[in-house]
């Protein structure tokens, strides 16, 4: 199992505490797009005064597909309840493996927290989400303390929080689209966002997961081992409701239960930090 000093010190040697620039290219829906260290963000500002907290997503894609770009209504939704919003890139599989692609995503965190007051948003209230490969990356990257500067964390419906656990329930091996990103069985623990549930103080989680094959009991059981390490943990049950696509495709539309679930977690969350 990694430590977290040997998280840290993946990160510099990574070359991730380079100085990073500010690019000027913009995108549809008045989105900035910045540099930091080896990836790119896209910026969308919120649409109330005042330093807003601030929501971070990183892109599912098994993690070896996907782009920043596919955000969906959750910039427009975020931004228009006044956080500002901002979608990641991490280099893809297999130019770089998943400890290297969390390592980006706490860089991101880091970059936007560094850069916050410039940019308008509250450095002490930060946010982060993931969806699939994403929401893998986005719980490894905080619960190691990649990105230490996360105040509430947001886990929508991966089967990678405990690798170990997934083989077992797929007959020994893992599935096919995990196969080739975790095929160094040695590093399951280490890239098991769970081997880390207890390492530090982690911040509140929402762990939210879909009727897919095998992801409930695995959100339920990281949830489970968060919780009793001492962290605040909601829970969203949207196996009835949701397909592993469309628990990341609809979030963000007014009507969705998942969305509002969202909205109250952080509202709770990131208002204790005013």
């Amino acid at each position: 199992m990694h430590t977290r000093r040997q998280f840290t010190k993946g990160m510099l040697a990574a070359g991730f505490a380079a100085p990073v620039h500010f690019g000027l290219t913009s995108s549809a829906f008045a989105a900035q797009t910045f540099s930091f260290g080896p990836n790119k963000l896209d910026w969308y500002p919120a649409r109330s005064g005042g330093a807003a907290p601030i929501l971070i997503y990183a892109h599912g894609g098994a993690w070896a597909l996907g782009n920043r770009g596919q955000v969906g209504s959750k910039a427009r939704h975020f931004t228009k309840n006044g956080y500002h919003f901002a979608s990641v890139s991490y280099t893809l599989f297999p130019a770089a493996n998943v400890e290297t692609q969390a390592l980006q995503v706490g860089s991101a965190v880091n970059w936007v927290h560094q850069n916050a007051a410039r940019l308008g948003g509250d450095p002490n209230r930060i946010a982060l989400m993931g969806h699939s490969a994403g929401c893998h990356l986005s719980a490894l990257s905080t619960l190691t303390g990649a990105a230490p500067t996360v105040r509430a964390l947001i886990c929508n419906d991966t089967r990678a929080y405990d690798l170990k656990t997934l083989a077992k329930l797929n007959g020994g091996r893992l599935p096919l689209l995990y196969a080739a990103p975790f095929a160094n069985r040695k590093m399951w623990p280490a890239w098991s966002p769970i081997s880390y549930a207890g390492l530090k103080q982690q911040p509140p989680t929402l762990v939210a997961w879909s009727g897919g094959s095998g992801r409930d009991k695995l959100s339920i059981n990281f949830a489970n081992a968060l919780e009793r390490d001492g962290t605040e943990v909601v829970r969203y049950d949207g196996k009835r409701q949701y397909s592993h696509l469309s628990i990341d495709r609809r979030m963000g539309a007014e009507s969705g239960k998942l969305t509002k679930a969202v909205d109250n977690f952080l509202a709770d969350v990131l208002n204790r930090a005013v």
